[in-house]
């Protein structure tokens, strides 16, 4: 399991490092978050995000299942509150597979 932080994106840019997609990975939570996932693989890849508390209807909130197609790269915005486990702060990324997944953490 690794934790990574948002890397800024500033008015020169950003040369963003790319992290292999591994079990366990966490992120920071951070203002305008967003990681940019790419899938090098020939088949899609579903990256699952818990979501944490309940709607304003008191039912509890869904986990988030994001598909990135086979060879495709998909930014993906992490900046909602309810994706941040209230037990260690962070937010989780559960990958369906991780071989030939990367990704870059980014705000700007």
């Amino acid at each position: 399991m690794a934790t990574y932080s948002a890397q800024a994106i500033t008015a020169d840019g950003l040369v963003a490092t790319s992290r292999n997609a591994a079990s366990g990975d966490k992120i920071t939570p951070d203002n305008n978050l967003f990681i940019r996932a790419t899938n090098a693989s020939g088949a899609e890849v579903d990256l699952t995000i818990p979501a944490y508390g309940n709607t304003r209807y008191g039912a509890a909130n869904a986990a988030k299942v994001i598909t990135i197609a086979a060879a495709a790269t998909k930014v993906i915005p992490l900046g909602y509150p309810e994706y941040i486990n209230p037990a260690d702060g962070l937010i989780a990324l559960s990958w369906e597979s991780t071989a030939s997944v990367t990704f870059t953490v980014e705000r700007l």
